[in-house]
């Protein structure tokens, strides 16, 4: 399974990788989620940890808030395959934040602090002294579940029965992932090699394109459309991200009549386009938005098996889509083997953990309070709130798995009320039922530690109020004052009209604090 090292535990493991394919409809499979990240194999027993990509190149000094394996490994050592992966504020996995840290070899306290990473763990290789790569997935799992990594900054990724792969899927979408892995329970670890007993299933994608030119069906007719040139607009221009057919009908009519009046002589794609469509192509001034669906990014920044589903009415266009998640320069690899090429990211082969590599603690968190700076701040989904839950999903699994779809579901909700604008407004109803979804995960990794209870009066279900304004203050009610007694506490959220106003009032029961909340733009 690789070269020997000292005390048995090989140096090197070559990951296995996932063939491309469907979702399997039969018994006998787990679903996980496909981080996007980086792929690592960690190499971790006591004092040191070794840290390589899918590519066998070491970035055991770009993470070093990762050394903590060395405490958690059992004598013998223990080898995991997983994923670095950096949040955004919404909890979502940022490629563009990753980069930031593997951008750098050695990075600075202040970048360490700034970008944190964790290691999604999702396979076990070699346990205290045994490689475990002949047993099969399903006892794997149930190892690695049992060796007590579950804390920040390493997080167990859920894996799920095939019987639960809607809810997964569904999830993934909310979630923002391109994809998920099935994997065979019966099947063995195979390292180096791609196997249909693992399978990466892409989920298709929506997203806004410009249309900078077209190939003509024939040179002889080069009015007519074959396929549509698609670029994204970015800092540095019009970046070229592939070609899509049109089909029949009035899609494809509604395009092509407007085409030739827009041809130029000049091509509006920044960085150029690939020789071999270049050739034929015919330029398009930039004028014309479209929806194209796809499964998801190629290595070199391309649309994969785009379908091409209309023109977007320029009062529909929404600025704030155009971001494609790939950096202006490209380096990044998204592929199984993903990694940042074009730096040298080698450190220290066994590098030892301990002081000299631990990232400084974090800042203490503001008091509790309804002061608006602090419910603002509290708006980003922390990462150890994002980690926590992820570990008492996967540990529920097992034990409550009707439980754990349905905080799955409230999760992938958290993080896309994270991520709307900051002065977007919803309904009452969709903040409340943000509030209890957020308690529910509260209370599956408290316990007894944390009661709850939320209410509205009639007829305030429809009333506007701003994304998170309660969210957050209820978030740090529940971190600041509940969390940190040995008790716990309880929480009270409770709703109701005063006048033409809505108020919002939350009591923390146990001391019988309470914090008022006017929403500004609930007024009946």
């Amino acid at each position: 399974m690789g070269r020997a090292g000292t005390g048995g535990m090989p140096d090197l493991v070559p990951p296995m990788q996932a063939a491309t394919g469907e979702l399997p409809t039969g018994p006998g499979w787990a679903v996980e989620f496909a981080w996007d990240g980086l792929r690592c194999i960690a190499y971790a027993r006591p004092g040191r940890v070794r840290l390589l990509t899918a590519r066998d190149r070491s970035v055991t000094s770009a993470f070093p808030e990762l050394h903590v394996l060395a405490g958690k490994a059992p004598r013998d050592g223990v080898i995991l395959d997983g994923t670095v992966v950096a949040l955004d504020d919404a909890g979502v996995p940022s490629r563009r934040l990753l980069m930031r840290r593997t951008a750098t070899q050695r990075p600075s306290a202040s970048l360490v602090t700034e970008v944190p990473v964790g290691f999604f763990v999702s396979d076990l290789l070699w346990l205290d002294g045994e490689p475990t790569t002949a047993l099969p997935y399903q006892r794997r799992r149930e190892l690695v579940d049992d060796l007590g990594l579950a804390e920040q900054p390493v997080v167990l990724s859920p894996s799920w029965p095939a019987g639960d792969a809607g809810h997964v899927l569904a999830t993934a979408r909310r979630y923002g992932l391109d994809g998920v892995y099935a994997k065979r329970l019966d099947s063995a670890y195979q390292p180096g090699r791609r196997s249909r007993n693992w399978l990466r299933v892409p989920l298709r994608q929506s997203r806004q394109v410009v249309v900078g030119g077209w190939t003509p069906a024939s040179p002889d007719r080069p009015d007519t459309v074959a396929a549509l040139l698609l670029g994204v607009p970015g800092a540095a221009g019009l970046r070229y991200v592939g070609r899509v057919g049109l089909g029949a009908g009035a899609p494809r009519a509604a395009v092509t009549a407007l085409l030739p009046d827009l041809g130029t002589d000049d091509s509006a794609f920044a960085g150029g386009v690939p020789a071999s469509v270049a050739r034929d192509a015919r330029w398009a001034v930039p004028r014309l938005v479209g929806q194209v669906e796809f499964t998801e990014w190629t290595a070199g920044g391309r649309l994969r098996l785009p379908v091409w589903r209309g023109l977007v009415a320029p009062e529909d266009v929404e600025d704030g889509l155009w971001d494609d998640g790939f950096a202006d320069d490209e380096r990044w690899d998204a592929g199984d083997g993903s990694e940042a090429r074009t730096v040298d990211l080698d450190g220290p082969e066994d590098a030892p953990a301990g002081p000299a590599t631990a990232p400084p603690p974090p800042e203490p968190a503001a008091p509790a309070g309804p002061e608006p700076a602090a419910r603002v701040q509290a708006r980003r989904l922390e990462q150890h709130f994002v980690y926590n839950s992820l570990n008492t999903i996967a540990s529920l699994v097992r034990t409550d798995p009707g439980r754990a779809r349905e905080l799955l579901l409230g999760f992938a909700d958290l993080t896309r009320a994270a991520d709307r604008p900051t002065d977007d407004t919803i309904t009452l109803r969709d903040e409340l039922d943000s509030v209890r979804a957020y308690l529910q995960l509260e209370h599956a990794r408290f316990g007894k530690r944390l009661t709850a209870a939320v209410s509205s009066a009639p007829g305030l279900d429809d009333l506007p109020v701003t994304s998170m304004e309660v969210l957050a203050q209820v978030r740090a009610v529940v971190q600041e004052v509940v969390e940190p007694r040995p008790e716990g506490g309880g929480v009270s959220v409770e709703a109701a009209a005063d006048g033409e106003h809505c108020v919002v009032t939350i009591t923390e029961t146990a001391t019988a604090r309470t914090w008022t909340i006017r929403p500004a733009v609930a007024t009946l």
